[in-house]
């Protein structure tokens, strides 16, 4: 599970690294590499957010955490992201990424779409795996079974055959 709280410090961390790439003049792609990394790393606090909300797994331990933190915490990552999303906009808007210009914003967003996409599909994808695995296990399992029973009566009916012949 992502925990939110790391991941939002993952994002400021990369949001405040990406306002110094741009303070200092750094090219288009370090930028944007800075930008797919924040984009990265705002979709695993959204994710740990989410994830906080499902139940656990069965054989998992159940630890509580106090509510009222944990309300606070997601209350605070969210507003956190906000802010950042605010100053990013205004970068491309009126400040030091101006020079992008809005098409420069909108390649963000659709990066930004493009990662999300690709971890549903890879979340999917995995599903599909898991299921065509034990799929594959309970076939196999059941073919090994019948062909065990098949022995067994077999072996049972040789040793019939022979023992009457005696």
């Amino acid at each position: 599970m992502i925990d939110p709280i790391t991941a939002l410090a993952t994002a400021t961390a990369v949001f405040n690294g990406l306002k110094k790439a741009v303070e200092i003049g750094r090219e288009a792609e370090d930028i944007f590499g800075q930008l797919s990394k924040w984009a990265t790393a705002v979709a695993d606090v959204h994710e740990g957010i989410a994830q906080a909300d499902k139940p656990p797994p069965l054989f998992k331990k159940l630890t509580f955490a106090n509510d009222n933190a944990a309300a606070f915490d997601a209350y605070a990552a969210k507003v956190k992201l906000q802010q950042q999303e605010k100053e990013l906009y205004e970068m491309f808007l009126y400040g030091e990424l101006q020079h992008l210009g809005m098409d420069g914003y909108k390649e963000l967003i659709n990066m930004r779409r493009k990662i999300k996409e690709d971890r549903e599909r890879q979340i999917y994808a995995q599903a599909r795996r898991r299921k065509e695995f034990v799929n594959a296990v309970a076939t196999w399992s059941l073919v090994l079974l019948v062909l065990l029973v098949a022995g067994v009566a077999l072996w049972f009916a040789i040793h019939v055959i022979v023992n009457r012949g005696l």
